[in-house]
């Protein structure tokens, strides 16, 4: 063979070529993104538009359904999900798996459907298209400040913080949370606004008015030029109280200090964050594609050793969800695996080749796997588990083609036969079967490629790291090998082989078996095909699983409260978890955080008052006894005692792919309350199965609300019409932003709103008035009529209809998902007889199982017939 006897006939150039693999190899393995998940495209897009103040009924009427059916006909999409809130549309379209370049096609084609959408009000801001990807998926790491000083300087470090860990490269964002924006209120008193004859509009358009400077060209004197400018705008808190609303004939005026308080504050509190019981701020630090998560976070941690040093003792930097602690003891442990493998393999071959031709067969595996970094690293790939996992996986095979020309070879020295001589011949004999093999394997892994979704692209990398180990081997064992055995073999005289006793003996048994099995193959072919449907048919009763969970050293706690629960009575029931949380063992808690007014599910983010959650991070596995699981059933067990929780789950951090919980069931129909209804009896049908837990749906009853319902005729006759009156409401209600107060670089929301104690009761809604353009003030009970109702929080749509998904975690140990979602599928199959227009979607893991395995079956026969291709040929 050319390669061969090139190496043989040329060592230094073979040598010179295996120094530049290491070398190259080396710089590799310190380049490559170092990560805990491979990071590709998810092939999701997210419609986000926004309504300030509009029901989710409207929204869903206004703009989610024009969205909806304006891109329905967009090539290759998979499914359509949306959400309805208060104020915001959420539209999530999944789409078929494809190539990068394929998907940034049919994202712009998207965003041009989204484009034509011509049903959305003007009043509403444009929608906003963007891509997920798992860079979006979790945070790198979390930097968490908690101590007891003033919110202002909470923010101040935050901030500051934040900029030096931005200024990092390869850092790709760091979000905060937990602080609010700075504030100007102008809090009006009604009734002395009353008493002025003036209106919340006047106040605005007078701060708006008063506030600028205006540039005036410029001006001429003598030999110099001078700027013109007119100026107005506020330097102080002063200034604002000082703008005169309203004057008259007799030079009087109202000034804004004569009706409102003016002050420095911070937006109305919509999310309390703590850590370990004390007010905190999160940090929540992202990459970019290319960066390397130990070194970047290795850099973190350096600039807050440096603000600890600096910072006072009440004051504390804690470091929480850090992934270079799960990265680095996974590679540890493949790396650990890896050597154990290499010492085995080492030690084998030295039993039967001897220790020269061990130390040339295992050569192959430092220079394979340093082949296949620098190939990695070339064609954007990262260092993480899934491509680690694939060098242990092939780890074994990369030997098989060196022992299989060192013994042929070898078989030629022990005859007496020259080194060269035997090298080259030895090396071409078996050549071809060499080849045929590597090129078999790579066959039967290649395919996997093709799998399609999430799964598919999580696993992509394992059967490209085998391949192209597998590739690179092949040319170690052709290209560097036989050098090494021509230059550095020992010459042997011709001699009998040696064979231990009991090689013979297993040789005996072995050919015996063999000449029966030749004799009766049919029967053997037989017996193979009945052993394979056994197997087959055991799948079901030893279960699936998508993706095996980790001791990962965190869980989550989400909890709901009943609707209309203000935030201060939610934190109430937040606290005593966080309670039960700290008192768990010190030994195995690093960190609670607790939030309340938000709740990160692996689905959907709520921002509401009803809701919260725990982060409960743990010490690494190797410093406690008790696994998470453990931890989580005792967490569960404290918290039975706490009041006022409507739902609770438990949830651990998921280390594969972003995926479906166990059981996931879609009830999809017209009617709300009939959807409710279904929902009902499947949950009732999981709580009576054994090994079902957690069992929630994605219902939410909105909020009570004081609805306002102007009486057209009334409020004509006086000037008004309904959108005047709602402006009106939420102006005092919520605020109205008048102008900016420019503070060096910083620019704050300068809000006007009724002040605190004329914003609590429901009378002092019917009881405020509404100025008509006449000038005149007219109550709003004069032309409006009250009553309290439940409002919805929420209208999910899947598919383009409404839909309420049901879903539950199992026992592994007890059930399984696929015996769970097989059990509802049986037990309503007569659902659309008993609710017509009503149906299920099964999704969660039952589906992208389903999926998978159809796709993995044909993938085998793909495999099988390149395989015998290959054979054939």
């Amino acid at each position: 063979m050319f390669l061969s006897n090139f190496s043989v006939r040329n060592p230094v150039i073979s040598n010179m070529f295996m120094m530049g693999i290491i070398a190259v190899g080396l710089l590799a393995f310190f380049k490559l993104p170092k990560e805990a998940i491979s990071e590709f495209s998810l092939n999701w897009a997210f419609i986000i538009t926004r309504f300030s103040g509009v029901s989710p009924e409207e929204i869903e009427k206004l703009i989610t359904i024009p969205i909806e059916d304006e891109i329905a006909d967009v090539e290759r999409i998979e499914s359509i999900s949306s959400t309805s809130s208060e104020g915001l549309s959420f539209v999530s379209v999944k789409f078929e798996t494809m190539s990068d370049d394929n998907f940034d096609k049919v994202f712009q084609d998207l965003k041009d459907e989204v484009d034509k959408v011509k049903e959305i009000p003007a009043d509403a801001d444009d929608p906003e298209v963007i891509d997920f990807s798992t860079y979006d998926f979790i945070p790198m790491i979390n930097v968490v400040l908690s101590g007891d000083i003033s919110e202002r300087e909470m923010k101040k470090l935050a901030e500051d913080l934040k900029d030096d860990i931005q200024d990092i490269k390869d850092i790709s964002g760091v979000e905060l949370a937990g602080v609010r924006e700075r504030q100007i209120w102008v809090e009006v008193d009604p009734e002395r606004l009353n008493s002025f004859d003036l209106s919340l509009n006047q106040v605005t358009q007078a701060l708006g008015t008063y506030n600028y400077n205006v540039p005036g060209g410029s001006i001429q004197m003598g030999r110099a030029e001078y700027l013109v400018r007119t100026m107005g705008e506020f330097t102080s808190l002063d200034e604002i109280k000082k703008v005169i609303v309203r004057t008259n004939n007799l030079g009087g005026y109202v000034r804004v200090s004569d009706f409102a308080e003016v002050q420095d504050a911070f937006e109305e509190r919509k999310i309390l964050s703590r850590l370990d019981g004390k007010p905190s701020v999160t940090l929540s630090v992202t990459k970019k594609p290319k960066g390397n998560s130990i070194k970047l976070i290795d850099q973190i941690k350096e600039i807050v050793k440096e603000y600890r040093a600096k910072l006072p003792s009440s004051v504390k930097i804690t470091l929480t969800t850090d992934s270079s602690i799960e990265i680095k003891n996974t590679l540890s442990k493949l790396q650990a695996n890896a050597w154990m493998g290499m010492i085995l393999l080492l030690t084998i071959l030295y039993l039967f080749l001897g220790w020269r031709n061990a130390l040339f067969a295992a050569l192959a595996i430092p220079v394979v796997f340093l082949a296949t970094f620098f190939f990695m690293w070339k064609t954007g790939r990262s260092l993480n588990g899934n491509s680690l996992f694939g060098l242990v996986l092939v780890l074994g095979m990369l030997v098989d083609d060196s022992i299989v020309i060192i013994e042929n070879c070898y078989r030629y020295i022990q005859k007496g036969i020259p080194r060269i001589k035997a090298v080259m011949r030895g090396t071409a004999e078996v050549a071809s079967p060499v080849i045929a093999f590597t090129a078999t394997t790579i066959a039967a892994f290649l395919p996997l490629m093709l799998l399609p979704g999430i799964v598919g692209k999580f696993m992509r990398i394992i059967p490209i790291v085998v391949s192209l180990a597998l590739v690179a081997c092949l040319f170690e064992a052709f290209l560097i090998l036989p050098s090494h055995m021509a230059e550095w073999g020992r010459q042997e005289k011709e001699t009998k082989r040696k064979s231990w006793k009991i090689m013979t003996a297993i040789r005996t048994v072995y050919i015996k078996f063999l000449h029966q099995a030749l004799n009766k193959r049919y029967l053997v072919v037989a017996g193979i095909v009945v052993l394979l449907l056994i197997c087959a048919s055991l799948v079901p009763l030893i279960g699936v699983e998508m993706f095996a969970d980790e001791d990962i050293p965190t869980f989550m706690v989400w909890v709901t409260v009943p609707s209309g629960t203000n935030l201060d009575a939610t934190d109430r029931v937040i606290s005593q978890i966080e309670r039960k949380a700290l008192e768990l063992p010190k030994k195995e808690v690093k960190s609670v955080v607790a939030n309340t007014g938000l709740m990160q599910t692996d689905t959907d983010w709520y921002h509401r008052t009803s809701v919260g959650q725990v982060i409960v991070d743990l010490v690494e596995q190797k410093y406690r006894k008790r696994t998470v699981d453990e931890i989580m059933t005792d967490l569960r067990e404290r918290c039975k005692d706490v009041t006022g929780i409507q739902t609770i789950q438990f949830a651990k951090i998921n280390t594969g792919p972003p995926t479906y919980k166990s059981v996931e069931v879609k009830v999809k129909g017209k009617d709300l309350d009939e959807l409710q209804e279904v929902a009902e009896l499947i949950k009732d049908e999981l709580m009576n199965t054994e090994g079902v837990y957690d069992i929630t749906d994605d219902w939410m009853e909105g909020s009570r609300e004081f609805k306002i319902d102007v009486k057209p005729d009334k409020a004509s006759l006086l000037g008004l019409d309904v959108f005047q009156v709602a402006a009106t409401v939420r102006a005092a209600f919520e605020g109205i932003i008048a102008t900016q107060y420019r503070e060096a670089d910083e620019e704050v929301d300068v809000v006007v709103k009724f002040k605190e104690g004329a914003r609590e009761s429901l009378s002092d809604v019917a009881n405020m008035k509404i100025a008509n353009p006449m000038g005149d003030l007219i109550p709003l009970k004069d032309i409006a009529d009250f009553k309290i109702d439940t409002s919805l929080a929420e209208i999910k749509r899947f598919e383009r209809e409404r839909a309420i998904t049901i879903s539950a975690e199992i026992d592994k140990k007890i059930t399984s998902s696929d015996k769970v979602n097989r059990m509802l599928v049986t037990k309503f199959t007569d659902l659309e007889k008993r609710y017509p227009g009503y149906k299920l979607d099964f999704g969660g893991e039952f589906q992208e199982f389903k999926e998978v395995f159809a796709d993995i079956g044909e993938l085998f026969l793909i495999g099988i017939f390149i395989m015998y291709t290959i054979l054939a040929a």
